[in-house]
């Protein structure tokens, strides 16, 4: 998705805002010494998520301490996204009491949570991070815990240093950088979080009244489903709709397609490609399922009228909602 189409999406959303409460500076670095202390071959080097199968590694003194991550894999510095398994606390929380009150005081699902440590004399490149926005159903929340006014988080051309035991939403979609030209680490905090509405608890009224939320997503709570044979079928996707960075709308166009298939596995549905397992099906609502570890940004739904089997293809970009229905078949339970 090119920088433009991100821009126009975001447009109202906030570069940054201040949210709700503020935390206590010493108690959290004392956990951050306990992780480093007794944890210290644990702090890896920031991963990028592409697929649970191919994470780039960045070449920058990044590292990362992950509090919560896919699997609960303490070796999982990478953000997360669709797959097979949900997100859990990793080990590290058990030294990391006061770390974990604030995951703790969040309202909403948290997805990643790690420890960022940007070393000293390193400088990122102007980037976004590609549906990590509200635009999308995620808001990525940073509480500084080490910092110093050297080591700097850029939205643009403005340059941020925050308090540290603040509490910060930042739009991340936007271009932004880091740099840190100090002699010590900066250590953030940093929380992936689902949109819901109790997020919004956060922001104070007064940045609360200025969002405009057709732009914000917001992600339905799971529904309890057994599952059966009706949810078992086969049908053909764009081959577009595989890839969940595909720019908003490309799997209405014509293009080759992917064999796809929803079977029951340990009890759990599980949507297949290509005779693959992709992702897990977490259900949202009227047979309509999200894909495990990501947002209402992408759904597949399944439809049965009068006999006939349909799978309803959908994205979504703030309020907007694109759809596109699938004949399918029933496979065998």
């Amino acid at each position: 998705m090119s920088v433009e189409t991100i821009a126009d999406a975001q447009a109202g959303i906030p570069d940054v805002v201040r949210l709700l409460p503020s935390f206590d500076v010493d108690s959290l670095v004392r956990d951050v010494k306990a992780l480093r202390a007794e944890q210290a071959a644990d702090w890896k080097l920031q991963k990028t998520f592409v697929t649970d199968d191919n994470l780039v590694e960045t070449e920058l003194d990044w590292h990362i301490m992950p509090l919560r991550s896919t699997g609960g894999d303490k070796a999982r510095t990478d953000p997360g996204g669709p797959g097979l398994v949900s997100f859990a606390d990793t080990p590290h929380t058990e030294l990391a009491p006061n770390l974990h009150a604030v995951m703790r005081a969040i309202p909403s699902p948290l997805r990643s949570v790690r420890l960022m440590a940007l070393g000293p004399d390193t400088y990122g490149p102007d980037h976004f991070d590609n549906k990590y926005a509200l635009t999308w159903g995620i808001a990525r929340l940073h509480v500084p815990v080490i910092t110093l006014p050297e080591a700097k988080l850029f939205f643009g051309q403005t340059p941020y240093v925050w308090e540290a035991g603040s509490l910060w939403f930042g739009n991340f979609a936007r271009t932004h950088r880091i740099e840190n030209s100090g002699r010590t680490h900066r250590v953030h905090f940093v929380m992936d979080v689902q949109v819901t509405e109790a997020l919004f608890d956060l922001f104070p009224p007064e940045a609360r009244a200025e969002l405009p939320f057709d732009k914000i997503m917001v992600n339905r709570e799971e529904q309890p489903l057994q599952p059966s044979a009706l949810h078992q079928v086969a049908f053909e996707v764009p081959k577009s709709f595989t890839d969940w960075e595909e720019d908003d709308g490309e799997f209405l166009v014509d293009q080759p397609t992917v064999p796809a298939e929803i079977r029951v596995q340990d009890g759990r549905l599980v949507l297949h490609y290509d005779g693959a397992p992709y992702a897990g099906l977490v259900h949202i609502g009227d047979n309509e399922f999200r894909f495990q570890g990501w947002t209402d940004e992408r759904t597949v739904q399944v439809v049965d009228d009068a006999g006939q089997r349909r799978v309803v293809l959908r994205t979504r970009v703030g309020k907007q909602v694109r759809t596109l229905a699938i004949p399918a078949t029933s496979q065998s339970v």
